[in-house]
């Protein structure tokens, strides 16, 4: 039988380097392993919340929420502690998944490469000087040329129990693919080199206004 962990992974499988999908039929997947997982914490309580030393009442028992999507803050109270922290992880995830992109692969780009592996190498880094807040938006500008970027890192544990990290960008708040934001890193470069002429005299004769 799976782990609510397996489950997790299984959905990570689905996800791309720069936390999009592939294709919808992706993303469908990975948010069906993370309701599968969900199906595991609602049977562990059910079987808690049956108990002789818990007797919930027939009311709290039928207002467990049978989907992941129906969660809510205030259905918290009906889980055992115990599976609370698996809880708010599924919905964190589910989440995430749910307002990601979907992007088709493009062709292997070692520009994109080392800004992934320069980016994680330095979320790394302050998850271990800052394990308690590892989880919160990281400030990341200036990897991004001053641009208002931040980044959502999320340790991975594979079928190998092999770990690392997963990060998922946002530029203005807004979920971003990381080709996305290295565009507009790119066009901003260029603006600023650009040569600028406020005074008609001052610029060349073939210079368009």
């Amino acid at each position: 039988m799976k782990t609510v962990q397996d489950y997790i992974n299984l959905a990570w499988k689905k996800v791309q380097e720069d936390g999009t999908f592939a294709a919808k039929a992706h993303q469908k997947e990975a948010l069906g392993y993370l309701n599968l997982a969900y199906e595991n914490v609602r049977n562990a309580n059910q079987t808690w919340q049956l108990a002789p030393e818990t007797r919930a009442s027939n009311e709290d028992y039928w207002a467990l929420p049978f989907d992941l999507h129906q969660i809510r803050d205030k259905h918290t109270r009906l889980f055992k502690d115990d599976l609370c922290a698996d809880l708010a992880r599924l919905v964190e995830l589910r989440r995430l998944f749910k307002n990601a992109q979907v992007v088709k692969p493009a062709p292997k780009d070692d520009r994109i490469t080392a800004k992934q592996k320069e980016v994680t190498d330095t979320v790394v880094d302050m998850i271990k000087r800052r394990t308690a807040q590892y989880h919160e938006a990281v400030e990341l500008g200036r990897l991004f040329g001053g641009l208002p970027v931040s980044v959502t890192p999320h340790q991975v544990t594979n079928e190998y129990n092999t770990t690392f990290t997963r990060c998922f960008y946002y530029l203005a708040g807004k979920f971003t693919p990381l080709q996305v934001i290295l565009g507009a890193m790119d066009t901003l470069a260029r603006e600023e080199k650009k040569p600028r002429y406020t005074d008609v005299v001052d610029a060349p004769a073939d210079w368009q206004f």
